[in-house]
């Protein structure tokens, strides 16, 4: 799957520039532009994806995307948390905790949830792509 979605015609020198054409109604019409348009996508790349089985993900709302800039905030603020805890003295870190091991749990916590969130935001962010070559129903 993953191949496929790396092999787009984005990638691909040839040119598209042949037209298939079909028949839909109004509301068929609105459908399908409207679905394309929730993916970030034009409705000729939108179709060739599905064509290609592969299922664009939608965008984010207004609302996700103000929420999305909230949440990465709040991880920004915790890299800055672990950055200046990890700065700290030992001496400095038990008055704070008053116990290491404590600390310790507590700085990896908030490094692995930092990590998680630095995932999600570039997964988020990461463009829909048209595959050139139709994947299997299995994937």
């Amino acid at each position: 799957m993953k191949e496929d979605i790396e092999n787009t015609s984005d990638s691909s020198k040839e040119t598209r520039s042949v037209f298939i054409g079909a028949k839909v109604t109004p509301t068929q019409k609105e459908h399908i532009k409207s679905l394309a348009g929730q993916c970030g996508m034009t409705v000729s790349d939108y179709i060739l994806s599905r064509a290609y089985n592969f299922k664009p993900k939608a965008r984010l709302t207004k609302e996700e995307a103000v929420l999305l800039q909230n949440l990465d905030d709040c991880r920004s603020d915790l890299v800055k948390y672990t950055s200046a805890l990890h700065g700290m003295s030992t001496k400095q870190r038990m008055a704070m905790f008053n116990q290491v091991p404590f600390m310790v749990g507590w700085l990896k916590e908030l490094g692995n949830v930092a990590e998680n969130i630095c995932q999600f935001l570039n997964a988020v962010k990461e463009k829909n792509k048209i595959p050139s070559t139709p994947k299997s129903e299995e994937e």
